[in-house]
Formats: structure tokens, sequence, C-alpha cells
């Protein structure tokens, strides 16, 4: 990824913040300023994340090796969770991340939240967000430069906020790397909340690839016989009693033959609150249609609902169709087609406030309800492949015949938005 000192722009960097300020890379490590902690979980529900106190003037630094920003694209992308935001005259900085070589056009580095909105700035060559962000709520930020066309962006949540053109480039050519604070409005500029999952790119990142990075909450695609997850969080998975595949529907496959087994995601936080949009997608191959849970969505590992939240959300009915279910205060169920045995068939089901729950099959929709707000379980969840654990007979169920899935899965995906028509059919078609 990085050839040390003499090539100063690598492709990528990554500060995880689960317990070190190390880089995932072992090259960009930080040290802390006044006493930073972690706290756990972070955004994805798993590992940590850093824990700044403005009040301590708490930070850190990345003083080697030099990180060349200058007459270069990049990308910073953060997810923030602030205690506090501050809105007052003539401006106030919550700094996430900065490069200071000198308070003169375009050399100090500014990648902040000023007035409650996102702002990128080089120095009197800046671009700032629109949109008024709060305290107390989890944003995925992004910062973008594309040198080619000299353009400044800045996007929340996957979605465009800003952009300026005619802008930059930066031209700051030593100063260490400071996160929490930066060299702009100092000392009222230090960051008072949670920072998790830092990455760097040394690339202008386009804007299907933020959407994915700020929604694909998980990616599971099994190949080379591994649960690592291929998303953006890492949320890898976990599992008993399966095995795997050369013949899926793309590459490998996991396949569930005996109860129980199954395959699990847990720190899921989009999917615990209410009305938040969000999509699960896979591939299915079944040797069994006597019913069965696909997916089980539950506030507990093992499934169950006393003191917890469960749901399955999509499997096959006792006649063999596909089935997906959400909640109102009440199941929400949509049930579609009969499903084939031992041949593969793309199932995805997405949410949103607006059109309610949809059923697609092999990229053509096959049922959906009415607009409903989804009441969550308002915690982290956890997504069972092939079970409902002990849920079995306990959860709400709409027309799934809970129990356990024979058979295949491929490509498993989460997003933390509702797909689009275009999108569903993509996947349905590798």
């Amino acid at each position: 990824m990085w050839g040390g000192p003499i090539c100063q722009t690598p492709n990528r960097i990554f500060w995880s913040f689960d317990n070190t300020l190390q880089d995932l890379y072992n090259n960009f490590n930080g040290v802390g300023n006044n006493g930073p902690t972690y706290s756990s979980p972070g955004y994805n529900g798993a590992g940590a994340c850093i824990l700044l106190t403005q009040s301590s003037s708490q930070s850190v630094t990345i003083a080697s090796p030099f990180l060349n920003f200058a007459g270069t694209s990049f990308t910073l992308e953060v997810w923030i969770y602030a205690n506090t935001l501050y809105n007052s005259n003539p401006y106030t900085d919550n700094a996430v991340f900065g490069q200071f070589d000198q308070n003169v056009l375009d050399k100090s580095l500014h990648i902040i939240i000023r007035n409650q909105r996102i702002y990128l700035g080089f120095f009197s060559d800046d671009v700032v967000g629109t949109q008024l962000l709060s305290a107390g709520q989890w944003y995925h930020m992004a910062y973008i430069y594309d040198y080619s066309v000299r353009t400044q962006y800045v996007y929340v949540n996957g979605y465009l906020d800003a952009s300026r053109t005619s802008a930059g480039p930066y031209q700051g050519t030593t100063g260490s790397l400071t996160i929490g604070t930066n060299g702009v409005n100092t000392p009222n500029n230090f960051f008072d909340g949670y920072l998790d999952s830092i990455a760097y790119f040394g690339s202008a990142r386009n804007a299907s690839q933020v959407l994915d990075d700020a929604t694909l909450v998980s990616d599971l695609t099994f190949d080379g016989n591994s649960l690592v997850d291929r998303g953006p969080l890492l949320i890898n998975g976990t599992g008993t009693s399966y095995s795997y595949t050369t013949s899926g529907r793309v590459n490998g496959a996991v396949t569930l033959s005996v109860n129980p087994s199954y395959v699990q995601i847990t720190g899921l936080r989009r999917l615990g609150l209410n009305a938040w949009p969000y999509s699960v997608a896979i591939w299915i191959k079944p040797t069994s249609v006597a019913g069965g849970t696909i997916m089980h969505l539950s506030s507990l590992t093992n499934g169950a609902q006393p003191n917890g939240w469960c749901l399955p959300i999509m499997g096959l009915t006792s006649a063999g169709r596909i089935a997906i279910n959400s909640w109102n205060g009440g199941n929400m169920p949509v049930t579609g087609s009969s499903v084939p045995l031992n041949t593969w068939t793309h199932v995805v089901g997405t949410y949103s406030s607006i059109n309610g729950l949809r059923l697609y099959v092999n990229g053509v929709l096959s049922g959906s309800s009415g607009a409903y707000s989804f009441a969550a379980g308002g915690v982290p969840m956890t997504i069972t492949l092939g079970s409902s654990l002990l849920g079995l007979g306990v959860c709400n169920t709409g027309t799934i015949q809970m129990g356990q899935f024979y058979g295949s899965l491929d490509e498993f995906r989460v997003y933390a938005r509702e797909l689009t028509v275009a999108e569903v059919v993509g996947l349905a078609n590798p």
C-alpha cells in the first residue's frame, strides 16, 4: 500500500481506533495528546472508537512520516458523533483532521465542522456545507479534493452537501497530521465527542463510492473460504456448523446442511433506528423449501425476544414461497413467488418510510406493502443467516415459517438505505 518516506502519497490509510492509534498498515501511527480515551462499541456496534474531550484539549498527532497533500487528489472519510457542536459569531470550529504549514493561502489544511456545517478548507480557499448538523447522532462525513478538475466536495451520510470549483490545489509542504484539532482558530477548535474509522485515500472518491462507504453496512461474499466483510465497516461474520462450497453463484458460497447451522453479523447500528431506510440482498439455493429462516434480525445474538427484539425478515413460507417481513407494532409481511429447489435465486428486500417494504426476486418486483414507519429495536442489531436460533416459536413471524434453512447462500449484503430498482437489477445480474 505504501513505499515508505520516499513515496509520500500512499493509496490508503485507515485508523480504526479499536483501542489503538496505529493505522491498519502500521505506517501512520498516532500519539495521543492530553489523554484521549476509547469507547466501545464504535459506530459499527463492535470494536471501539476514540473519545476526545474538548475541555481537556485532547487530540492525536501523527508526526512522521510526512503525508503529502500538495498538488494532489485526496479523500478523507470519518464517522463522527459530537457531544457538542458550536455555532457562534464569527465562527466556531470542531476540528476533525488537519495539516498545518502556515496560515496563508492554500497552506493550512483544515477538515472540520464549522458552525454546525461540514467544512473543507485550504485557508481562504474553502467549501462549506449547507446541512445543519446536530450533536448526539452519528454521521458519515467525506471530504474530497479532485485535483484534475480543481474541485472540493463535502458529503454527509453518503450524499453531496456542497462543492466548489476553481479551488486549490493545497500547497502545504510541511506539518504533522492532527486528529481532533488543527492550525486554524487554535485553541478554540478541539473536537468534542467520538471519531471512528478515519480513512484516507490518495484519490478523489466518486459519488457512488462515497455512497457505498457511508451506507454499505456489510458485504459477505464467502469467497476464499472466508467470512471476512468486504465492506467499509469490516464487520466480519461468525457462525457454526457451516461449510464452504466453490459452486457459489459468484465464486464461493456457504452451505447450511445441519440443524443448527448459521452465519451471523452483529453491531448493525442503523438497523436499530426507527424508520431508517435499509436493504438486504442475498443469493439462495435451497435444498428444501418447506419453510426456513433466511435472515433473522434481533437485538440479542441468541435470536430470542425476552428482554430483546426479534423478527425474521426474510425466509420461506410453509408452501415454499419467498417472504420478507418488517415491524410497525405488528407484522408487515410481503409474500412473493415460489422458490425452485437447487437453483440460485436472488432476493432483495428494501424499506423506506415513503415506499414501505418491497420484495424483489431475480431483479423483478414481486410484492410490496404500503408506506409505514419501521419500529426498530433501538440498539445495534444482529442478523443471523439460516436460523432464528432461540427466536423459534417466540418471535413474531408474519408469513415466514421459522426454522432451519437448508441449502447454500452467497453474496450477502446489508445497506443502510433503500436501493434503487437499477441497483437491485445490477445485484441480480453480476
